[in-house]
């Protein structure tokens, strides 16, 4: 091959794969460089009916959008009221189509709310206020209720909250009936039920959490009004606090024998529990769970008891049980325990001066030796106690040791010898030095004030990061926190109506609304010796 023939192929070659380069690089799908990115949200082009239509009787809605579009979670973010039953959804590029099967109440307005269902589909941008409404008579309902709903508990918004208007009747239950009009709370727990016919209605507030507009007691928080019901003539404002309001009854839910026990657990939290048969050593584990220990008994005899409980609503119950432990298998054989506990302030957290020493006993304690406790406080020096310093709880699994009786020193040592306490189970505990040690007070704030209401009211003080109470006081009226740790705390007062020195949840059965909570507005910050003052709460 000549040298012009080599020449002319290699630039022939070179300009084809240059040519392929070029053509696909033209081919490619890209967005012009430097275009503005496109921010504005879905808005309706065409709709039938049109909003705010009058007399219509149609089964079809049909909405089209100024651009492309995709619909997100219709079945959750679509609220029609009222309830228009089953209906079929069409979607199209640029829109949608509702076909009804049934036909449409007369002289009716309706509302289809598509909150955050339709989105555009180059940036995802949210159609904001996509809302129809068009009424099958002579004119459209104007009236309207509104509001916010926060947590009780909390203080906090909630969104998603569903609120309920129902038709009022002298029978009507939110836990069996659906709500004529609904709407939901959005981010700011605002809710606005709009265009609703004057009348008499009863509303409620509930977290729908299987989205059957149906109140579910056990699960779901509520809030409701008092009053047989309202008569809606102009528009409305109602706020809601909403709580947990679970009025299921005290009842065995789970039975567990073992050889050594038997634990019955509880369908919800028990207060307190005695059984008729003094001989028998129990305990309450974790608020639901009810443990027997079988200590000399004959595992094949079956022990009946009747156990006296009260539950978290101090609702009283007689419940009979029947105590049977499993036998023994030939070849287990008991296994020899160290006795485990916990002793309070733990390794690490230092003495207040308000605080007693607690010990926590896995199981509950039958025998003890009080000489077998002291205190070392310095060198070759010893504290012993007396028995008034020492008190254990109902079961015998909590013994605390008060704080008047406490060592008058800057650190010192909690000693028990081997053996010191006996269990249930006749495992025995291990000898123990557990060092403490008070802080200093300078280390502590105060934070005190009053409650500016009539009625009777105890206080509390909350971390605001988990909502824990670490102080509370029941005496009415004015409240003195003296020995508080650094941080960030929310303070409330809650409405004592009926003087138990608990919160009660109320009972929508019987309208009976949850004690108020009244919070501090915001936030408090305490640093190390500051003193805060004059903190009022105003119940309102």
């Amino acid at each position: 091959m000549s040298k012009y023939l080599r020449t002319f192929l290699a630039y022939s070659i070179l300009l084809f794969g240059a040519a392929l380069v070029f053509l696909q690089s033209c081919a490619q799908t890209a967005s012009p460089p430097g275009g503005k990115k496109d921010s504005l949200a879905p808005k309706i082009l065409a709709a039938f009916p049109l909003n705010k239509s009058k007399n219509f009787n149609g089964k079809k809605i049909d909405l089209t959008f100024n651009e492309y579009i995709t619909v997100r979670n219709l079945n959750q973010e679509l609220l029609i009221t009222p309830n228009v039953g089953n209906f079929q959804t069409r979607i199209r590029p640029t829109g949608l189509s509702i076909l009804l099967d049934s036909a449409l109440k007369a002289n009716t307005t309706y509302t289809f709310n598509f909150r955050n269902a339709i989105e555009d589909i180059s940036e995802r941008n949210i159609g904001k206020n996509i809302k129809l409404v068009f009424s099958t008579g002579p004119s459209i309902d104007s009236l309207q209720i509104s509001g916010r709903i926060k947590n009780i508990s909390t203080n906090k918004k909630i969104d998603n909250v569903l609120v309920g208007l129902y038709p009022y009747h002298d029978t009507l239950s939110i836990d069996k009936a659906k709500p004529y009009y609904f709407t939901k709370t959005d981010t700011s727990g605002i809710y606005q039920l709009e265009n609703v016919a004057a009348g008499k209605y009863y509303l409620a507030a509930f977290v729908d959490l299987n989205s059957n507009l149906i109140y579910n007691s056990n699960k779901e928080a509520v809030d409701f009004i008092s009053a047989p019901f309202i008569d809606l003539k102009q528009n409305d404002s109602v706020n809601f606090n909403i709580a947990l309001q679970n009025q299921d009854v005290l009842k065995v839910s789970k039975t567990i024998p073992t050889a050594k026990t038997v634990s019955y657990e509880f369908s919800r939290g028990i207060k307190s529990v005695s059984v008729n048969n003094p001989s028998l050593m129990y305990q309450v584990e974790g608020n639901h769970t009810l443990r027997f220990y079988i200590q000399d008994l004959n595992p094949k005899d079956t022990i009946k008891v009747v156990a006296s409980m009260a539950d978290s609503l101090d609702r009283t119950y007689q419940i009979p049980l029947n105590i049977k432990f499993r036998e023994l298998v030939k070849r287990e054989k008991p296994i020899p325990q160290v006795l485990k506990f916990d002793i309070l302030p733990a390794t690490g957290r230092l003495l207040s001066p308000q605080d007693s020493i607690l010990i926590r006993f896995q199981k509950p304690i039958i025998s003890w030796k009080s000489k077998d406790i002291h205190f070392n406080t310095g060198e070759n020096e010893e504290q012993s106690l007396p028995d008034d310093a020492y008190r254990w709880n109902a079961f015998s699994n909590e013994l605390t040791i008060r704080k008047d009786y406490l060592p008058i020193r800057k650190t010192f040592d909690l000693v028990f010898t081997k053996h010191a306490f006996i269990s249930v189970e006749k495992d025995s505990s291990s000898a123990n030095i557990h060092r403490l040690e008070f802080q200093d007070e300078e280390n502590y704030g105060s934070i005190s004030g009053e409650v500016k209401g009539t009625g009777n009211y105890f206080v509390q003080l909350l971390k605001a990061d988990s909502r824990e109470i670490v102080y509370e006081v029941t005496q009415n009226g004015q409240f003195n926190f003296p020995y508080v740790e650094p941080g960030i705390y929310i303070l409330r007062a809650i409405h004592d109506a009926n003087k138990n020195k608990r919160w009660d949840i109320g009972n929508f059965k019987t309208k009976t609304k949850p004690e108020a909570i009244y919070y501090f507005p915001g936030q408090i910050k305490l640093k190390a010796n500051f003193q805060l003052t004059d903190m009022w709460i105003s119940p309102n």
